[in-house]
């Protein structure tokens, strides 16, 4: 059970932060203008926030009820993997050595962490 919340919360997560990537495409959300704070709050914004607190929810919920130890380096990993492929794939972003021995990288730790002991 806890893997299918920790998916839902990287999932939740990620798709929070390329709606609002999506969002800030005709500016950015908050900003200040004149010396007053300026939102601009399109739909994807509004769905960014929303998918981010719900993602905030149950993040709170995991880390209480297992090893934090396991959870942040796990969770971490997932979401930088599924936003370097959104990246890609939606935003057209370029894909880089580095950037590909980095995920190598967080897979191999992916591995390591969950062998047994």
């Amino acid at each position: 059970m806890a893997n299918l919340i920790l998916l839902v919360y990287t999932m939740s997560s990620s798709l929070g932060l390329i709606f609002l990537k999506l969002g800030s495409r005709s500016g950015a959300p908050v900003s200040f203008v004149d010396s007053k704070l300026s939102l601009n709050l399109t739909p994807y914004v509004i769905a960014g926030l929303m998918l981010y607190g719900f993602s905030f929810v149950v993040y709170t919920y995991l880390i209480s009820q297992n090893d934090l130890g396991y959870i942040v380096p796990v969770s971490t990993a997932l979401i930088y993997i599924f936003i370097f492929s959104a990246s890609f794939l939606i935003f057209k972003e370029a894909f880089t050595v580095a950037r590909i021995m980095g995920i190598v990288l967080i897979f191999g730790g992916l591995v390591l962490l969950n062998l047994h002991k």
